[in-house]
């Protein structure tokens, strides 16, 4: 899969990086280089104490606008421990080291190259989550032959085994003709490389319309669908949409031509086999879908949409998933949010709306019963107690659970974390609150 390259450390203020680098993110990771302000700005969980040394070059780029990986660069073998080392506050979880390679050599048959490259990745293999291959070739080997291609690959995967399967393991060719080479030759073989299971990055736009812009950029919408497989007669991908909880809404299909408008748009666009043509959701019905995310199966023969749906669903009966309505907390969350606009007369829910104290008043009480419950049946009650209370405040707010889940999401990506004690005074206000309703 291509892992689309940004330089935002050109980008003149914030708003003008984010209509370059949101339709990007929807396809995979972003490999975004970034300045040390627009690192603390786009993340809470910055890398900490890493700083620009001869042993790391330009300091610290990001893999992801979550921060989720701090990428490092080792230009000399002997420095590669030293550049994780000097990152040693920051997980190994989120350390990918950059090690740039002659590509020629790996793939040659006489080389021990790869053996070498090898051995070096599995010392690196537990302090690091990954390793990105900077390949340094030129243009015309890139239009080698297919045995030629073959080694590489083969070069590629032997590398590759040196790290854990869930171990981020991507190449970056590094043409000698930087300015001048048409990426779109990359095509082929980001596709080729992503069926062996090898991430490339690239220079990317979401989807490249100018013809001017097509040697300097690959198309990371056509490189998307490069990497899909189809063994239907149609050439269509079966297509799951899940919401941002990955709650599956549904069962669609899409073609190149759909998955392309998708990105283009930032829309949930299909196939329509009965129309046999694009199908853009809500356009008739008005339960439109943001995009947030695609995504490809572990054998590339589906495709997952991620969205935001809007209206009653996405069923066409006006059901939140063609499974029917979905419980849980994320039907809490729906109700609450109904009750907030519309509620009967008499309604708890729309009391507890209108008066903030007395809320208040019950999520202290509901959480003392909590902390006090012993019993399977009773923690479980008093704690679905805390959590309807707590949407509720949430709601009240306009904080949804996706909200929620990406702070908790961030919190577990930080570095340094605080001791956890109790507040005194936080238990004391309690306590009063308490005492009044005795």
């Amino acid at each position: 899969m291509l892992v689309a390259e940004v330089d935002a450390r050109v980008a003149p203020a914030e708003d003008a990086l984010w209509p370059q680098v949101h339709p990007l993110s929807v396809i995979n990771l972003i490999y975004a280089h970034l300045s040390a302000p627009q690192l603390l700005q786009l993340s809470m969980a910055g890398p900490n104490g890493v700083t620009a040394t001869n042993d790391i070059d330009d300091a610290v780029t990001a893999s992801d606008l979550a921060l989720k990986m701090a990428l490092l660069q080792s230009a000399h073998d002997a420095a590669l421990e030293q550049a994780a080392a000097a990152a040693s506050e920051v997980p190994a979880s989120r350390v990918v080291l950059r090690v740039p390679v002659d590509a020629r050599a790996l793939a040659a048959a006489d080389s021990d190259a790869a053996a070498q490259l090898r051995s070096k990745v599995e010392r690196l293999s537990e302090v690091v989550a990954g390793v990105v291959l900077a390949l340094e070739t030129s243009a015309s080997a890139l239009e080698t032959a297919d045995d030629e291609s073959a080694s590489l690959f083969a070069a590629l995967q032997s590398v590759r085994k040196g790290l854990s399967e869930r171990a981020f393991f991507a190449v970056e060719w590094v043409v000698a003709e930087r300015e001048t080479f048409d990426r779109a030759l990359l095509l082929p073989r980001i596709a080729a490389l992503h069926h062996k299971g090898i991430h490339v990055v690239a220079p990317a736009l979401p989807v490249v319309t100018a013809e001017s812009e097509r040697p300097r950029f690959v198309d990371a919408g056509r490189a998307f669908v490069a990497c899909l497989r189809s063994d239907r007669p149609d050439g269509l991908f079966t297509t799951v949409v899940a919401d941002e909880r990955g709650v599956a809404l549904g069962l669609v299909y899409s073609s190149a031509e759909s998955v392309l408008a998708a990105i283009a748009s930032g829309r949930g666009v299909y196939y329509s086999r009965s129309r046999q043509g694009l199908w853009k959701k809500g356009e008739s019905s008005g339960n439109a879908q943001t995009l947030v995310q695609l995504d490809v199966d572990c054998d590339s023969d589906a495709v997952r949409f991620t969205v935001e749906q809007t209206g009653a669903g996405f069923c066409h009966l006006d059901t939140r998933t063609c499974w029917g309505p979905v419980g849980g907390v994320q039907h809490l969350q729906s109700m609450l949010a109904s009750r907030l606009q519309e509620a009967p007369e008499g309604s708890y829910t729309k009391r507890l709306f209108r008066d903030p104290v007395l809320l208040r008043n019950k999520l202290v009480e509901e959480a003392q019963e909590l902390a006090e419950a012993e019993t399977v049946p009773d923690v479980a009650g008093e704690a679905a107690d805390v959590l309807y209370f707590a949407m509720v405040r949430c709601v009240a707010a306009g904080v949804t659970l996706t909200d929620i889940e990406s702070v908790l999401d961030k919190r577990a990506l930080k570095v340094t974390r605080r001791p956890g004690n109790s507040k005194a005074y936080r238990i004391d206000a309690a306590a009063a609150i308490l005492d009044q309703k005795q």
